[in-house]
């Protein structure tokens, strides 16, 4: 396995991202093996001038650098939005708790909305709750990413 120091809040930004809802400007993440650097880059070179200020040949130069050398590019995919669900659900499922009313009233707040669902239960704990099982559950999602393509991360 290859050993990549990897910068963890930024690795993590790209990997839990909602591909279904990126908004207009399409981007894609990649991790650079020399450095761990996490790089986004623009799908249209004019798209990363009109949302990011970046100079569009400083983005197409980008583009190209990564389609020459794909060995020293990994793609960083996003979750689709069911996956985002999925945890949610998951987590409603789990013992995250042992107030049984209160695992019930969460599990019965959801509707098929995540926003809906954090409105609707209306609790605090129980919103950070799900976010510290779904931040460690990307993580574990994050590492079969890492052990499928034969890297050991060394977060940083």
């Amino acid at each position: 396995m290859r050993e990549v120091i990897v910068d963890e809040l930024m690795f993590i930004e790209a990997f839990e991202r909602d591909e279904d809802f990126s908004g207009p400007y399409s981007q894609s993440a990649y991790l650079y093996l020399e450095t761990g650097e996490v790089i986004w880059v623009f799908e249209d070179a004019d798209d990363a001038e009109m949302c990011a200020g970046i100079d569009p040949r400083e983005n197409a130069a980008l583009r190209s650098k990564i389609d020459t050398y794909p060995e020293t590019y990994l793609q960083i995919p996003g979750r689709d939005h069911g996956e985002h669900h999925d945890i949610l659900r998951d987590f409603l499922n789990s013992n995250w708790t042992d107030d049984e009313e209160l695992w019930t009233r969460a599990r019965n707040a959801y509707s098929g909305s995540i926003g809906g669902w954090k409105e609707k239960v209306d609790n605090r704990d129980v919103v950070h709750a799900y976010y510290d099982f779904r931040d460690r559950r990307i993580k574990e999602i994050a590492q079969d990413f890492f052990r499928d393509n034969d890297i050991q991360p060394i977060w940083k």
